[in-house]
């Protein structure tokens, strides 16, 4: 099906669009070789000729007849470059089609994390009520199931795919259709997943394309099955095989005698299920490698007539029973974790005879090894295991390793890899030895992830606060235990420190996470505002209010507010604020009842609030309300230590957004280290920024571009006593200013003058006195 309308297309183009429809008839006849290469050359004649939607639509067709036969990887790059074509095209959804056949031939070659990507941007990228939702939403179902991630697909995907279908392709339609079966099936609703493939059967019939009705046909065998309605399904199979042959697609009918074969062991009757898996084993030299390994793992479990399975020293009719009591005697004495998983891994490793064995986990980031027995590089199945949470056996070397995933419930915490030398094969029991050993592994294993992620948490949970002092990482400390607590919290600390981030990390790491972060500065609100602001209005209840307002104390409702330089308050709004939080209910401007509000309260001050209660400047009441938890923000001149760190970060942030390429000489970080920083982390952003543009764009960044401030340059520019002395008070009330937040009444407070002596001091050194 090729896009265009006939009428804009020239006769050449026709051409070209008339052989890709001869072609696909090949592939339908059974011809694939000459359908593979006609696509081929019609796909480049359309783009060398700047018809970039019709070559997409061909790459596209293309990938499909690929992917029939099983060709997962040679589809993956036809839909790559169907992909391409069709962002040169710009016309909307091309290029998210290409990109969802891309995912699903990427699921066939069990790269299931690169496909869930692929799949969750498309889902960001198109309306939910779309076509192309759907069918996203699909084919991350398939990828979630592949994963064990069963309750995840159903919740997240099921509603969406289970709405009603918009006419499109009808594969993709019946793709979808089948998926939603198959999710039914898998939580259990086997009623309404029997009505969902009646249904589909139904929508399907009509179609010329066996294909659809192939498709429609296998979901209603995966239904049949699960009810234990083996005739029934067995005639089901018969239909199947017959749609295959039409629709030349023998890795359906494969697909299909899986299915078979997993009810007929289930009820018991294991010769029919042997040979249902007999005749489809040839099929697995050609099929994907998803399809390839579950019938290999199927084939793998068939007992051999007439023969004992003997490896080495020991018969696999006898070693698993006896080795199942000692794994799990390891796993139940041994008190330390990771001392249980050594010593499981090393029973298992000899009794196995691996050169090495491997117990992998991503679940701090990439894929690492945490226990490892034996020598040698780290086993290579070890990552596509954990990607693709399925068991993957005679990969490496002519079959020498087999790895297993680790799960706990539907959770998986990793996997276990063993190696084999070149001249020994693993056991016939290697595989079912591993699948024990790493059940019994598996407590122990999250048990120890845990505590891993309870150690680390500290120092990566509220990365926004960096450094590595000891003072910063108490600050973290005492943000976990704050987050974790349903009291208010103040955050104390001089301008500048970074006590907003305080705030919202405490947010971030709390129970109401996922709920709205509000914040305001008290400071920036007068009186005649405070009350609009905080608690809202109705429309008339003043001039200018012209239509109703919730405050933000309603709109954080559930969630956090913080309120920044709480000691501005005045009087009257502490009054309104204690008001609020003792009764946990607002009234809005002009309203004549209150609304009931669920919100976590966190405020942060500058200045030493007992001082200001001791002033008579602060209610002790409310600061009694807001002083539940108190986390002290250090200034920066407290934690030497991070100036280095800060400064690298920031100092790569703002030379990015400059396009420089320069770096910062020794010189230039000694003098950062030595400085005493009075506007603290905010100072040294700043300051950061002004040297990316002041720097050059290449080469190395000299400690003599920084301020003069910080250099000390400026401080011997006399030796006259007037001079040092006036120096001197400039550079206290620099500090006083800025450790008040520019505010002059609290500069003059902490320097011991009145305001209108500070002014006069200030007009004395040379400051700009016009306003504030």
């Amino acid at each position: 099906r090729l896009p265009g309308a006939a009428a804009e297309l020239t006769p050449e183009l026709r051409q070209l669009v008339a052989r890709s429809g001869r072609a696909l008839a090949l592939g339908r006849g059974g011809r694939h070789a000459a359908a593979e290469r006609t696509l081929r050359e019609v796909a480049g004649s359309l783009a060398r000729r700047q018809a970039f939607e019709l070559a997409a639509t061909t790459a596209m067709s293309l990938g499909r007849v690929l992917l029939e036969r099983g060709r997962a990887p040679a589809a993956e790059r036809a839909f790559e470059e169907a992909g391409q074509y069709g962002r040169s095209s710009g016309v909307t959804g091309v290029e998210e089609d290409a990109r969802l056949w891309q995912a699903t031939a990427r699921i066939d070659t069990a790269r299931l994390t690169d496909a869930e990507s692929v799949a969750r941007a498309v889902l960001l990228a198109n309306a939910p009520e779309s076509v192309r939702h759907r069918w996203a939403h699909a084919v991350l179902a398939r990828v979630l199931l592949w994963q064990g991630r069963v309750d995840e697909a159903v919740v997240s995907s099921l509603p969406v795919i289970q709405g009603v279908a918009e006419p499109g392709d009808p594969v993709v339609t019946a793709s979808a259709g089948a998926m939603a079966v198959r999710l039914l099936v898998a939580s259990g609703d086997l009623f309404h997943a029997g009505l969902r493939a009646h249904e589909l059967i139904a929508s399907t019939a009509g179609e010329v394309d066996p294909l659809p009705r192939l498709i429609a046909e296998t979901a209603h065998l995966r239904v049949l099955t699960a009810a234990g309605e083996l005739n029934l399904a067995e005639q089901r199979l018969d239909e199947i095989v017959r749609l295959a042959r039409a629709a030349r697609s023998p890795l359906r009918a494969a697909r299909a005698y899986v299915i078979w074969h997993d009810a007929l062991c289930q009820a018991g009757r294991a010769n029919d299920a042997h040979h249902a898996l007999t005749r489809v084993s040839r099929m697995s030299r050609v099929a994907p490698t998803l399809l390839k390994r579950e019938i290999e793992r199927r084939m793998a479990r068939l007992p051999v007539a007439g023969a004992v399975v003997s490896v080495g020293r020991f018969h696999s009719t006898h070693v698993v029973p006896a080795l199942v009591p000692s794994l799990v005697r390891l796993a139940q004495e041994e008190e330390d974790d990771d001392a249980a998983l050594k010593q499981l891994t090393e029973r298992v490793g000899r009794e196995l005879q691996t050169v090495r064995l491997d117990l992998v986990s991503n679940d701090a980031g990439p894929t690492s090894v945490l226990v490892s027995v034996g020598a040698g590089l780290p086993t290579q199945l070890s990552g596509r295991v954990v990607e693709a949470g399925i068991t993957i056996a005679d990969e490496v070397g002519g079959g020498r390793e087999i790895g297993v995933p680790i799960r706990l419930g539907t959770r998986l915490l990793g996997a276990l890899t063993g190696r084999w030398a070149f001249d020994r094969r693993p056991s016939g029991s290697a595989q079912e030895v591993l699948e024990i050993a790493a059940a019994v592994a598996a407590p122990r294993l999250e048990t120890l992830l845990a505590g891993r992620r309870e150690t680390a948490r500290s120092s990566t949970s509220v990365p926004e606060l960096i450094g590595v002092s000891a003072a910063i990482a108490e600050v973290r400390r005492a943000i976990e235990r704050a987050a974790r607590a349903p009291f208010a919290v103040l955050i104390e600390g001089e301008s500048g420190v970074g006590k907003e981030l305080a705030s919202r990390a405490v947010h971030q790491l709390g129970p109401r996470r996922d709920r709205k972060f509000c914040d305001v500065n008290c400071a920036a609100l007068p009186d005649e505002l405070l009350e609009s602001e905080l608690f809202g209005h109705v429309k008339g209840a003043f001039t200018g209010a012209v239509a109703d307002k919730p405050g933000l104390f309603e709109e954080a409702n559930g969630g956090t507010l913080f309120l920044d330089e709480v000691a501005d308050l005045s009087l009257r709004g502490q009054a309104k604020l204690l008001r609020v939080l003792q009764q946990h209910e607002v009234r809005r401007v002009g309203e004549t009842f209150s609304r009931k509000v669920d919100v976590r309260l966190v405020t942060a001050a500058n200045r030493d609030m007992r001082a200001e209660v001791a002033g008579n400047r602060f209610r002790l009441d409310l600061l009694y309300r807001l002083d539940v938890i108190r986390i002290r923000v250090p200034p920066l001149r407290e934690r030497p230590e991070d100036i280095a760190i800060l400064a690298d970060h920031f100092w790569r942030a703002s030379s990015a957004r400059v396009g420089c390429t320069a770096t910062l000489t020794h010189g230039v970080m000694s003098a950062l280290a030595s400085y005493h920083w009075p506007g603290n982390v905010r100072e040294l952003q700043n300051v950061m920024a002004a040297l990316a543009v002041a720097a050059p764009a290449r080469g190395s960044v000299r400690a003599s571009r920084l301020p003069a401030a910080i250099t000390g340059s400026a401080r011997v520019t006399s030796c006259r006593l007037a001079d040092a002395r006036a120096e001197f008070e400039r550079r206290c009330v620099e500090v006083a200013l800025a450790r008040a937040g520019g505010s002059r009444t609290r500069a003059a407070t902490a320097l011991g003058l009145s305001r209108q002596g500070l002014l006069k001091t200030m007009a004395r050194l040379g400051f700009e006195t016009s306003s504030g």
